[in-house]
């Protein structure tokens, strides 16, 4: 990784520092915007434009622990280890008692790579007359790259709460109003959907060969599997196979073998990733992946619930190669994904080597959006091509035998779900997969996530939050107290938990 990514600059952190009023509602940054603002005095070569971008990439790697709990606590596939077995905040997710306190609510430094790329996509031009050497043509790369890496941002605070703020300049001087009411969050997904169209041919469609940075940043082929993840949300399902088809013809990503599979994770950046948070061992840098996953103690603080370990032994005598040694340890329900250099317990990462990257989006993951795209087309043929998808994914995990598509749609979606549970478990995806089919087509699938939510429930429990979870304003996280006090009443708290 190119050590640019962490600048030591004192000139760039200042100015950093000062931008934090860009980002959005006052206190949720703890930073008033003001008259003086250090545009005037930072935009004045590219290498301060490309500083600013690896800023909103350090924030997104900040928001690491909330792209991990909003994905998978509230599923059936991650349960709490013990680590947090007596956590009362993480509980209360577990048990659908979520009170607006809760840190899991906590959106601050999403805002804040969003307020960088504001700061890019209205700044960037002013460098072309300070810096020769910067051209028109690197400064659209840099613009496209900021409108992805905001519309990430957005999208995955759409999916977590709904409606919320949307921000999309930069606070110059203190005449400008920074408390914004919350935008519909299906407005949202349409507008960046349009904002990623609109860039899509100017954003790079490689860096330097070999480098991390075909991985680590945003690329045509990243933002093509970002808008068909949008698409998917937005019943759009034209839309979401021309996006998935559009990486696959470029020949450029591949399912890695069953032998290499795990090279996914370590060391990362296969021919199978499109975009991927980046650590460096080597530039010491490592993250928590590791200790909350797995954890040499018996304190990880996640692991795998029994319903999703039977999810990898349906079929008797076949073996998921992704399963027990892979994804997880079956003796201990450790999570070894983030743990390992391959496959088994025997091969743990040294503690300098626990550096994991976070994948947002591999090739597998578009093939099983396509192939859920196909099955909410719905003809016979987008079935055999939609099942086709799922033998390969199987195929590559060692199956040899697989079970029948049927040409129910229900049926069908489940059949797509559990195989993204096994191919993803663990990669953030599992809770916002599970959302995605309960509030498509009007909630038609709804109860599909509600009857799995239940059983966290008690029993006597049980009938109340049935009813309550026919809202499906109930699968979005509340707003932070402390952001609607400090938003003077603006914004308003979604009404499930009112």
């Amino acid at each position: 990784m190119n050590k640019r990514f962490f600048s030591n600059s004192i000139k760039i952190i200042l100015f950093l520092l000062l931008m934090l009023g860009a980002t959005g509602c006052n206190d949720w940054l703890d930073v008033k915007p003001e008259n003086e603002q250090p545009n005037d005095e930072f935009w004045n070569n590219k290498e301060e434009v490309d500083a600013v971008m690896m800023g909103a990439y350090q924030q997104l790697r900040n928001s690491l622990e909330l792209l991990v709990r909003w994905g998978e606590i509230r599923g059936d596939v991650t349960e709490l280890g013990p680590g947090l077995t007596s956590n009362e905040n993480m509980l209360a997710i577990k048990n659908l008692d979520i009170k607006s306190t809760n840190p899991v609510c906590e959106w601050q430094s999403l805002y804040n790579a969003i307020g960088r790329c504001n700061a890019i996509i209205q700044s960037a031009e002013d460098v072309l007359s300070r810096d020769k050497t910067f051209t028109q043509k690197a400064c659209d790369a840099y613009i496209a790259e900021a409108i992805w890496v905001r519309s990430l941002c957005y999208f995955y605070l759409v999916r977590t709460f709904r409606d919320v703020p949307y921000i999309t300049e930069p606070y110059l001087n203190d005449s400008q109003e920074f408390r914004v009411p919350k935008t519909d969050g299906k407005q949202i997904m349409g507008t960046i959907a349009k904002d990623l169209r609109s860039c899509a041919q100017q954003i790079p469609v490689s860096y330097s060969p070999g480098s991390w940075e075909n991985k680590g940043r945003g690329t045509v082929w990243a933002l093509y599997a970002l808008l068909a993840d949008i698409y998917l949300w937005l019943e759009d399902y034209e839309g979401a196979i021309t996006m998935c088809e559009n990486i696959e013809k470029a020949g450029l990503y591949s399912l890695l073998s069953t032998e290499n599979w795990y090279s996914l994770y370590y060391p990362g950046n296969s021919e199978e990733g499109i975009f991927e948070l980046q650590w460096s061992a080597t530039l010491l840098q490592t993250n928590s992946l590791f200790a909350w996953f797995y954890n040499e103690s018996s304190s990880n603080n996640y692991a795998i619930s029994e319903s999703a370990i039977a999810k990898f032994n349906e079929i008797k005598d076949e073996v998921d190669m992704r399963g027990a040694g892979a994804s997880y340890i079956e003796s201990n329900y450790k999570i070894w994904k983030y743990a390992g250099t391959a496959r088994g317990n025997d091969n743990l990462r040294e503690s300098a080597r626990r550096d994991a990257n976070w994948i947002v989006y591999r090739y597998a993951d578009v093939l099983l959006m396509k192939a859920e795209a196909l099955i909410m087309r719905g003809n016979a043929a987008d079935y055999d091509a939609a099942y086709q998808i799922i033998v390969n994914i199987r195929t590559r995990a060692g199956y040899t035998q697989h079970p029948p598509m049927s040409d129910n749609e229900s049926e069908a979606i489940d059949m797509i779900l559990d195989e993204r549970l096994r191919e993803l478990c663990f990669e953030g995806k599992r809770w916002f997969d599970l959302v995605r089919v309960a509030v498509r087509n009007d909630g038609q699938y709804k109860n599909k996530l509600v009857n799995l939510l239940l059983q966290n429930v008690s029993p006597k429990d049980r009938p109340l939050y049935q009813a309550k979870l026919q809202n499906v304003y109930g699968y979005f996280l509340p707003i932070n107290d402390s952001d609607i006090t400090s938003s003077g009443g603006i914004l308003i708290q979604n009404p499930y938990y009112l």
